[in-house]
Formats: structure tokens, sequence, C-alpha cells
């Protein structure tokens, strides 16, 4: 089976003119996906949830505004995190720290979720597809995310636990996003829809890069990623904060930053995987939603997990964002929506 890549570079508004050195390090690209490539429901590919307009589907103009501390900022995250660039983190054969995600069918079965600790659970909760097979992360977190495109929900599980004496599962409170709206937390005003809920605004599915991605050349919206230390404030579009150190210039969570766009990422001869990755880092940014205690963090969908096999072998590894030391980054104006 053979995947075709999408030529990033003819992207409107990209400016870019593929060379022919480019078009050979696209088609590398699509030999290692489509040889590492297992049966992938095409229902998935390519898929973008919410409404074209949402925040997460925005990408940032080139005078988008800067943080007016922008530089401070980016300082504070080169001397507190432990690398000076983004990890991938799930790109090991383990998968671990990945984030394993499923697109049940209408056939999977139906639980109801119990409530492993005391943070509140959505009660959307009470019926979740749930593909047989199905495991979370093999980690403390134990996140896991359901698309569930019939329901049009995209649920977000943590410290996911299945019981195979009882088929049943559990979570730690969790997270719904309804996929036809414009994804934003339903507590906010710019929501519309009030039954969105959980990561203290964040939906599952901005969280990791999905491998179809990968193998399509483009991911079209804004990621998440985690820093050792955020501040004991938010911003929009998030609700909620950590608090994790008072410390003037550490970025709120909400905090969104990008490649500066004069930065020319085909010189930094990045893997062709890395530089899908980097292009939307570039045009979309990443949201910094989490902490990690120790470096920054972007997570890639745990393959192993889901039983497809360690598939980013020979695509992408935890240093592969390593050319794009986080000088090259600048911080986005607070609240600022495209």
């Amino acid at each position: 089976m053979t995947f075709g890549l999408r030529r990033v570079g003819g992207q409107k508004g990209s400016g870019n003119v593929e060379t022919s050195h480019r078009r050979v390090r696209w088609a590398a690209l699509a030999a290692v996906v489509a040889v590492a490539a297992a049966s992938v429901a095409p229902a998935t590919a390519l898929y973008r949830p919410f409404v074209d307009h949402s925040y997460w589907n925005r990408a940032l103009p080139k005078d988008a505004p800067r943080h007016a501390n922008s530089a401070a900022i980016i300082d504070f995250l080169r001397s507190d995190n432990d690398t000076n660039y983004i990890r991938l983190a799930g790109t090991t054969s383990t998968g671990e720290w990945g984030m394993p995600a499923y697109w049940p069918s209408l056939s999977a079965p139906v639980y109801d979720v119990g409530n492993n600790c005391s943070v509140d659970q959505p009660p959307q909760f009470n019926k979740v597809r749930i593909p047989r097979g199905a495991r979370p992360d093999p980690t403390n977190d134990g996140a896991m995310t359901v698309v569930d495109l019939h329901r049009g929900i995209a649920y977000g599980f943590s410290e996911a636990h299945y019981f195979k004496d009882t088929n049943r599962w559990t979570s730690c409170g969790g997270t719904v996003y309804y996929l036809g709206s414009n994804g934003l937390h339903g507590a906010l005003l710019a929501s519309d829809e009030v039954r969105n809920r959980g990561h203290r605004g964040v939906p599952p599915t901005v969280a990791f890069v999905r491998y179809r991605e990968i193998q399509a050349g483009s991911i079209e919206h804004v990621l998440k990623i985690a820093v050792n230390t955020t501040a004991c404030r938010h911003v929009f579009p998030m609700i909620d904060d950590e608090c994790g150190t008072t410390q003037r210039y550490a970025p709120a969570e909400g905090t969104r930053i990008r490649i500066k766009p004069g930065v020319d990422l085909y010189r930094l001869h990045l893997s062709p995987a890395a530089l899908v990755i980097a292009r939307a880092l570039k045009r979309y940014g990443a949201i910094i939603g989490d902490q990690t205690g120790g470096p920054i963090v972007l997570k890639v969908e745990n393959t192993v997990a889901e039983r497809r096999g360690f598939l980013w072998k020979g695509v992408l590894s935890p240093t592969s964002l390593q050319k794009i030391p986080l000088k090259y980054f600048e911080v986005i104006a607070p609240g600022y929506r495209p």
C-alpha cells in the first residue's frame, strides 16, 4: 500500500516553491511511511476536528502581534527546561508518553466509563464507544484519546484503565469536545458549545501529532506542548492553570508560541517528517498547556499501544526537532485570535 504526500509547499499563502531536492526528500518520506504503514481506516485520513474558523484551525498571519516580553519568555524557557528544543514524546520503541488514539466504528462496544478519582467526569462518559483491544499509554498518565465520528465527540482519558475480568473502563475525570463546534471550552464566552469541557481548555485532538498527518505531509491545526514550568496564571483559550511558579517571565498556560516567520526551515536540513511538524509550528504555532518537570515536549501518536507496531521507526525520534533551538521561536500576544 502506498500513500501520497500532499505538497505542503503549495499551500495557499505559503509562497514556497519546491526544488527538485525537496521533491526527493518528500519522496523519501513517502517511501518510509509506506513501508511502515499498517492498515489504517481511511475515515481518519486528514480529518480535522472543529469548524474551519475555530481558534485551533486558524493559521497565524506573518504579522501576528508579538508578546511585549517575547524575548524574555523565550529566555526563561531556554534556562528552565532540560532541552533547548521541543522533544518528541512517543517516538521510542515502547511508544511511552505518546498518545494512543482510537476511531471507533458503530460496532465498537459501548462502555459506561467509571470515574477513578475525585475529578468531575462529564456525563457523556456514561456511553463511550471504545474499540476492542484499545490500550492507554503505559505510563502513570494513562492517557488515551477516542474520536467518535458517529457521535461527533472527542473524548480525552487520563489514568485510563481497562479491567479485563469485568470488561470495564475507568478514567480520572475526562474531557469532552464536540467535533462540530469551534472547539473552545464551554466556560468561555467565545465558545459555541457549552458542553465542551476538560483539560483547562485544550481539546484532546490538538495534543499530539497523528501518524496520518505525517503521511499526508501536513498538520493543519495548532498543537499543544508542555514545558518544565508554567506561571500561576492563564490566558485565552485556557480557563485554568497548574500554577507552577510566580517568576515574572514564566509562560502563562495558554501562551501561543511559533517558529519565527523569517526562519528558513529548509536550511535546517530536517528530516522530511520533522519538516512537516516544523511547518505546523511555524504556520499555526503551539499552545503551552501542561508542565513536564523537565524538557519541552510535543506528543506523537502512540502506535505501539494501539497495537499497530512501532510505526515511527525511521520516521521520527525524540530529537528530530533538535535543529530548531528555542531562539528561533517567538511568543504571540496573549489572547490573540487570528
